[in-house]
């Protein structure tokens, strides 16, 4: 063989090498959410709210302050008590949605467009505990991000909506994370499956999107995609040449 040629198999096989046993590729840019960063990085004393994301984190110490300070009221001009007072344990619950929806790294790989996600894998066990401290709560709407009324740019229910428990409109966690937020979520039962909140390392960061049928993101073509078209198109030239 001649040496070029050598040359030429020896790249192959360390392309090929460093894709198959390289480390768990880090996100380097955050969705186009309303109050994201271009790309998540630490933040320092201010950051008041969602503190399982402080070390790496797509939201500001800002927005954290402003969500401590007034839940969404001012953020998006919508208020969690639509239909009476949230239970403290519902609260916080959704207050840990708005955490994960704003913080989370990597939930660039169900990004849409316009800061959508879609069909992000929630853990069943979370849904289900979501679920139970919310179910005795009221709201006017099954969809919270379709069905709401949205005059002087300001949420409010609907006039032919009425305020229901969350047990009637959702049922079950199942249920809850599969329509609240419209298609953003679903209820996922393998451990394959993101949560809202936790202690120590994001154990987020480890969840793939599923490319064994449909993308659920549209367009967004992941890393996990382009990298095994890149390794079988380097194994054929690599058999091919070598």
């Amino acid at each position: 063989m001649a040496r070029s040629g050598v040359f030429v198999c020896l790249f192959l096989a360390a392309f090929v090498g460093e894709f198959c046993l390289g480390h768990e590729e880090e996100v380097a840019k955050c969705i186009d959410g309303p109050y994201h960063k271009d790309k998540p990085s630490p933040e320092g004393p201010d950051y008041v709210e969602c503190q399982p994301w402080k070390e790496n984190t797509c939201c500001t110490a800002g927005f954290t302050a402003q969500l401590e300070k007034s839940n969404v009221e001012v953020l998006y001009n919508f208020s969690w008590h639509h239909c009476g007072n949230l239970s403290k344990e519902c609260e916080r619950y959704i207050k840990n949605e708005e955490c994960f929806y704003s913080c989370e790294p990597s939930l660039i790989k169900w990004h849409t467009s316009g800061g959508g996600v879609k069909q992000v894998p929630i853990c069943a066990d979370y849904c289900d505990k979501w679920y139970d401290a919310c179910k005795n709560d009221m709201t006017c709407a099954e969809d919270w991000l379709a069905d709401f009324n949205f005059t002087l740019s300001q949420y409010s229910c609907r006039t032919d909506s009425k305020c229901l428990r969350f047990s009637e409109l959702y049922k079950d966690g199942e249920g809850l994370c599969n329509k609240m937020w419209g298609q953003s979520f679903t209820y996922e039962k393998s451990n394959n499956c993101m949560v809202m909140w936790f202690d120590g390392k994001n154990p987020n960061e480890k969840v793939k999107l599923n490319t064994t049928g449909e993308n659920p993101a549209g367009a967004a073509v992941t890393s996990y995609q382009s990298k095994f078209i890149n390794i079988a198109l380097a194994l054929s030239l690599i058999k091919l040449l070598c």
